[in-house]
């Protein structure tokens, strides 16, 4: 026969306790139900707090994500255009040194042109200058040397008498008009 209370004999001897099995049955639905009335509440809101950072960190992730390939195309973007900023600035630069090499040539090539013209306004100038002066020198030296032999020709009586006689042959000659044009010069190159 079986005995109330126990399933199996033997080694094992295993016994079914009611009373036992209720009271654990009762701990075991309280512990439940605390568990579910004050613990099991915050321990979902700390979960969901949990998944929404979670989430919220995904998300930011993703944006993260979204916003650093768009920096990266704003970077190459922006690289690509400085690149071809920079080879239109160096074209701008080399042009402009271009045009001022040329202004610079144009400057100095007039530069040039004026000193020369200077120097050779200078040079006529200063010509022109010694010419007057070796003129006038030379009016100067002929005057003294022609006072000085008008001086020795007079100085004779009878280089006087022979001076005022030509004189007035010559004056008797161009008063006639019958002299030729060689005896006038000859006499006026006499006088003068």
């Amino acid at each position: 026969m079986i005995n109330s209370g126990v399933l199996a004999e033997g080694p094992y001897h295993i016994s079914f306790d009611w009373p036992v099995f209720f009271s654990q049955l009762f701990g075991f639905v309280v512990i439940v139900f605390v568990f579910v009335k004050w613990i099991l509440p915050p321990l979902r809101r700390m979960m969901a707090k949990s998944q929404d950072v979670v989430a919220r960190q995904l998300d930011e992730s993703d944006k993260a994500a979204t916003r650093l390939e768009e920096a990266k195309k704003s970077y190459d973007n922006a690289l690509a255009e400085a690149q071809v900023e920079l080879e239109r600035m160096r074209g701008d630069a080399r042009a402009d040194a271009d045009h001022i090499i040329a202004q610079m040539r144009e400057a100095a090539t007039a530069e040039v042109e004026r000193v020369r013209k200077q120097g050779r306004d200078q040079i006529a100038q200063l010509h022109r200058q010694l010419v007057r002066d070796l003129q006038a020198e030379l009016v100067t030296n002929m005057l003294d040397r022609t006072e000085e032999r008008v001086r020795q020709q007079v100085a004779s009586l009878q280089a006087k008498a022979d001076s005022v006689e030509n004189f007035l042959e010559d004056l008797e000659v161009m008063a006639n008009g019958d002299a030729s044009p060689s005896v006038k010069r000859r006499a006026q190159s006499r006088w003068n």
